[in-house]
């Protein structure tokens, strides 16, 4: 009698349970270099969302009922299967969703440049200088906010047509260096720089390679990079809207021509921007 009691309650106690409905849509696959959408629907509204990806994880800011996007993306150099961790929580209850995605070789061409030996090959004294700029930069790109700042599609900084594609592997002078981690855009000198989203300024200086530099925190682990700039028009913490300007485009650092050099990373890995772009 105990037992068909007890069997009762857990009965009821389940058909009582809220049963929340969810439709997650995740690639199966993506190329390295890559960024990724994964949609979200839900018909309650959770909430929090934890999101955990490539070794990092954040909170994602709750927009739901309806449609909710996430943006990740696989690094140059991620080839494999990665596993996404998702977990809803409702005031009744959580539960995670589990998903492998495979990053998938991908071709990108070769570009061969000609530039003065001592951009190349930098004299032993400027070393230091480089160590210190990498390790600035390094540490902006990993900033992990959990606000989002940035919503909606992302706008070109410039107008200009793209003169070296993301990925290209680059020779310089003969010697193979590392692949391109951004797009270069052409652009006249002193052409104004427009913020790509909403975003908080982490970083600008001067660097040897980059020259004039801004970076901007658009938050969930979204940072764009503006390179070559000749003149900066923003200061570190300012928030800047879309179509903001930035800068201005210029050739410092390692430059051969007026351009600007844009990055879009996600958690820190350098992905294609032409994906995000509304052009």
């Amino acid at each position: 009698m105990i037992n068909k009691l007890l069997f009762c309650l857990l009965l009821t106690f389940f058909w009582t349970m809220p049963v929340y409905a969810l439709d997650i849509q995740v690639p199966s696959e993506v190329g390295r270099g890559e960024p990724f959408w994964v949609d979200i629907r839900s018909d309650e509204r959770p909430v929090g969302i934890k999101v955990g990806w490539m070794g990092r994880e954040f909170a994602v800011p709750v927009d739901l009922p309806g449609k909710q996007r996430v943006l990740l993306g696989a690094g140059l150099d991620k080839m494999g299967e990665h596993e996404l961790s998702m977990v809803f929580y409702w005031d009744e209850e959580s539960r995670e969703k589990t998903y492998k995605i495979s990053v998938k070789d991908k071709e990108y061409p070769e570009q061969h440049l000609s530039l003065p030996e001592e951009m190349v090959i930098p004299p032993r004294e400027v070393h230091d200088r480089i160590a210190r700029d990498r390790e600035q930069i390094r540490s902006a790109l990993g900033t992990l906010t959990m606000d989002r700042y940035w919503d909606g599609d992302f706008e070109e900084p410039v107008p200009g047509d793209v003169s070296s594609p993301f990925g290209v592997q680059r020779f310089l002078n003969g010697q193979p260096r590392s692949a391109h981690q951004g797009v270069d855009l052409r652009g006249p000198e002193g052409t104004p720089v427009k913020a790509i989203a909403r975003g908080r300024v982490v970083l600008t200086g001067d660097f040897y390679y980059g020259g004039k530099t801004v970076i901007l925190d658009h938050g969930q682990g979204i940072h764009s990079l503006y390179m070559h700039l000749s003149s900066i028009d923003v200061r570190e913490d300012d928030l800047v809207y879309p179509g903001e300007k930035v800068g201005e485009v210029g050739m410092t650092g390692r430059a051969t021509g007026p351009h600007l050099h844009l990055g879009i990373y996600v958690l820190g890995d350098a992905v294609d921007p032409m994906y995000l772009l509304d052009r």
